[in-house]
């Protein structure tokens, strides 16, 4: 009996903190902490607006306002999520335009809202939508370094979006703070998490680590995965090799 064992070769693990997928994860820094900006601004606005029981003035809000509230917020957060997109990788870039685009609808029925289940339905459908493409960008995006912050987003609208859905009998003002309690954690997360990137991608610059810019449109998918070059691509057959003849030599072209 042959007491050979059997030859294995070794796995390489995946290093999601690989220089490759620090630069590409960079990309995404900037349009982050944009994004975390607008979100904590417009939570702080919202979630803290004045509310004394001595002042009944203070208990409501009209639904015109939190209408030109929220479009104006939309209209700059879709501005945002364009130049998000323009920094994206290929597999996400379609789900972040995704994003900007539901914001439209989404201010044309807040244009149209006139009373509190109206603005409530408008912002419900799109926390909702935009908190599946967020989960979508998450699942393609899942391999770089700190991924996780799109998908604490994601569950954020999602949960914003159910309790809009079922929020029966909410005001204006309620409306007006439950949405800005979203956006001020979400905004947190996206601040903490570009500001995460673009250190990380520093450290590296200064230990020579850090590869060249990244074009998200070339880059090695298993390089920005973290995987080692080539990786990507060792299920291709193998390039034609000289075949031995049959006395065993090495087929040669003949020359003349």
């Amino acid at each position: 009996m042959s007491t050979e064992e059997p030859r294995t070769e070794s796995t390489p693990q995946r290093s999601e903190s690989s220089p490759q997928a620090i630069a590409a994860a960079k990309r995404l820094g900037a349009p982050m902490i944009v994004r975390g900006i607008l979100g904590v601004a417009f939570g702080l606005v919202t979630v803290f607006w004045p509310r004394d029981d001595t002042n009944p003035a203070q208990l409501s809000l009209p639904t015109d306002v939190v209408d030109h509230l929220a479009i104006g917020y939309l209209i700059l957060f879709a501005l945002v999520l364009v130049f998000q997109a323009a920094r994206s990788p290929l597999n996400v870039r379609t789900a972040v335009y995704g994003q900007a685009v539901i914001a439209i609808p989404g201010i044309v029925f807040l244009f149209m809202a006139d009373q509190p289940a109206e603005l409530r339905a408008a912002l419900s459908i799109w926390a909702l939508l935009h908190g599946a493409l967020e989960f979508y960008s998450w699942r393609q995006l899942r391999a770089q370094p700190m991924a996780s912050d799109f998908l604490i987003a994601a569950g954020v609208h999602v949960l914003l979006g159910i309790i809009l859905v079922f929020g029966d009998g909410m005001e204006a003002l309620s409306i007006l703070g439950f949405t800005g309690a979203a956006t001020l954690i979400a905004g947190v997360i996206f601040i903490i998490g570009g500001y995460s990137r673009l250190s990380k991608a520093r450290q590296l610059a200064k230990r020579g680590e850090l590869p060249e810019q990244i074009d998200p449109e070339e880059a090695d998918p298993a390089e920005a995965a973290g995987l080692p070059a080539g990786a990507a691509g060792a299920d291709r057959p193998d390039e034609a090799e000289p075949t031995d003849g049959p006395d065993g030599a090495s087929a040669q072209k003949n020359e003349p």
